[in-house]
Parts: C-alpha cells; structure tokens; sequence
C-alpha cells in the first residue's frame, strides 16, 4: 500500500485532530482490539490533550500510549513530556497503568534509550506495531527530536540519543525508521513562528518526491514515511502561502 499524504489548512486545529482521534481510536479498536499512540510534546497538542481529558466515551481499557520524545530529566520536571500529558489527560481516564509507556530515566541516557527500545519492542512487536505517531514541528524544522544538523534523521533501530545544544538536556528520541512504522502520522503545526519551517519542509518534498540526504538532515520530518497515510493539519498563521510551497492545502472545518 502506497502512503497517502495532505495537507490541512483549518481555523481550530485543536477541535480537528481531536476529532480524528476519537474516530481513529474506535476504529483502531473494532478493527485490532487496540489503539496504539506515539504522542507528542510541547504545547501545540496540550488543548487536545485537555479535551481528551474531559471525554468519557472512548474505550480507555483499549488504549496504549508512549511518547514519540523525551527530555532526559527528572519524571517530575515541568518540562517532561509525560508529565504535562499526564496533568492535561492521562491521569484523569480510566487508562491502565501498565498500557502508559513513559520513557524511563537512568544514569545515563544511552541506558534509558536502550531500555525503552527493548520494552517497546517486547510490547508492540519487532518492527514495531503503532497506529499513530502524533508529531509537531519545531520553527528549526525539527521533529520528535530529531533536530536538523545533528545527524539524528539516520540513526537507525527504535531509539536514540540526540544532543541538540551543548548546555541544554540530552533528549531521547524515536528514530525516523520507528516513527515510519506507524499506519498513520499526524503533523499538527501551529503559529507563524513556525510558518518558515513548514514552507520549506513542504518545498523539500515532504507531500511528494524522495528527498536527498541533505534535506533530510536539514528538514527531518522528511525522513517520516508512515505506512499509510501522513496529515499535515496547520492553523492559517502557520500555512500562509502553502500552496506557493508547491504542495495542494485543503480547507477543514
């Protein structure tokens, strides 16, 4: 099956994936018995998150989560991933416990990388089984943490470890080839700050051709080829002028 991509230009990105992901999870569940999710961080997806959070007709007992990235700090740092999902929406459904798959936190990154790698593989299978891989993009370009110029993009296996600054924490990352294996990718970009970014990673083919190796150390989310379909969905600050990127947009709700 040949991946399908678009592009979505839509007033409330919030109330559009959102409502793609209550159908996308009941029909996961009708369809294999469960919902499989690599989320995202930052603050673009946290509404949903919040929205999710309120729901109490989703078939929480069917639902498995992990995170697509991860900052190599404390579990209770503010700025973990897991910790603002679980705070939004995790912790307030019914999910069990065991079906939450955060990463976990050890001497040294490499340890915590390589001991994710083998719990997912142990629990969604080698290649991994995932229904989704919810993705934001960075005003760099980047993605997950995957981190335009670090070489991050060509790793291979499960997971890796990205050190985007000098100062800054390392972060543990889903590899391009992993983030690949989900049935579907979902991109949700919002902000003209990140206006740039999606211009030029849109040029560089990610709708379209094969890109070269330099684009993809340069625009990484290129280097995500889910085995279905990719969704670009972007608010109209951040996909002004899409189309002139060379790429169709189609207005949502």
């Amino acid at each position: 099956m040949s991946m399908e991509a678009a592009l979505q230009i839509a007033d409330d990105v919030t109330e559009a994936w959102v409502a793609r992901f209550v159908a996308a999870c009941h029909h996961a569940v009708a369809a294999r018995g469960r919902f499989v999710v690599a989320l995202s961080g930052g603050g673009t997806p946290l509404p949903g998150y919040r929205q999710l959070g309120e729901r109490i007709d989703l078939p929480w007992e069917r639902l498995w989560v992990t995170w697509g990235d991860e900052r190599d700090v404390p579990r209770d740092h503010p700025d973990r991933n897991e910790r603002a999902a679980r705070e939004a929406w995790l912790d307030r459904v019914p999910i069990p416990a065991e079906q939450v798959l955060g990463w976990p936190r050890r001497d040294a990154p490499e340890a915590a990388a390589a001991e994710h790698a083998e719990r997912l593989r142990a629990t969604f299978g080698d290649p991994l089984d995932i229904d989704l891989a919810l993705l934001g993009l960075g005003a760099d370009a980047h993605t997950a943490s995957l981190f335009p110029g670090t070489g991050a993009v060509n790793a291979t296996g499960i997971t890796t470890v990205v050190r985007p600054s000098a100062t800054g924490p390392a972060r543990l990352s889903l590899t391009a080839a992993a983030l690949s294996r989900a049935r579907e990718a979902w991109v949700i970009v919002a902000g003209g700050d990140k206006r740039p970014a999606l211009q030029r990673t849109l040029a560089g083919g990610l709708l379209g051709r094969v890109a070269t190796d330099a684009d993809l150390d340069a625009l990484p989310l290129l280097a995500v080829r889910p085995r279905e379909r990719l969704w670009v969905l972007a608010d109209r600050a951040a996909a002004e002028d899409a189309t002139d990127a060379g790429q169709g947009a189609a207005d949502g709700p």
